[in-house]
């Protein structure tokens, strides 16, 4: 409970240093901000987007005392496996682009493909893995709307960048799956077929 509240509290301050503080670049127009002012705002950003999906997740999840003391160690044990794949996976994607690059034999490329694509499915596959110890921590039933609260922060989070601004999803922002609005000529042909 109280990893929860912190987590909360934590959201609060970072939202609304980011509202009090104009930043130092704000004030001198047409100068680029320093490296360092990009790396706290970076660090301020991951921090508001870390408080958030814990928020999210507990929210979502409806997490007892308990689960949350059980939970969160296994969660942060997979997302620490995670990020390590992800590193992995960049380190995979610039020897494969290198490796183009320098238009070395097809052996060498086709190794350093093996190597990106064996990387890529380890990373996708870090929460699969841990699925049995989330059932331990959780059940079932709230171990699938994890792997549902997590797909569902991301798409969250890809309409906030895409949208530019930020500020996430406005009302009634996300489409539906099925919502044909923006018009899928594929599907919309097959129609007028029939």
């Amino acid at each position: 409970m109280k990893r929860i509240a912190l987590a909360i509290g934590a959201l609060c301050i970072a939202l609304s240093l980011g509202a009090q503080q104009p930043s130092r670049s704000q004030g001198r127009q047409g100068e680029k901000p320093s490296k360092e002012e990009m790396q706290k705002k970076h660090q301020e950003m991951k921090n508001r987007l870390e408080s958030e999906h814990v928020a999210y997740l507990t929210s979502e999840l409806e997490l007892t005392t308990e689960e949350a003391q059980n939970f969160w160690p296994v969660y942060n044990k997979a997302q620490a496996e995670q990020k390590e794949c992800y590193n992995k996976m960049g380190a995979a994607k610039k020897a494969l682009k290198l490796a183009l690059k320098e238009n070395q034999d097809e052996a060498q490329i086709k190794k350093a493909l093996s190597e990106y694509n064996k990387v890529r499915t380890s990373q996708r596959n870090v929460f699969a893995e841990y699925e049995s110890e989330f059932v331990k921590v959780l059940g079932v039933v709230k171990t699938a709307k994890l792997y549902i609260a997590e797909d569902s922060f991301r798409t969250r989070q890809i309409h906030r960048l895409g949208d530019g601004k930020g500020r996430g999803p406005q009302p009634g922002g996300m489409r539906p799956h099925g919502d044909k609005s923006k018009g899928d000529a594929k599907s919309q042909s097959g129609r007028s077929k029939k």
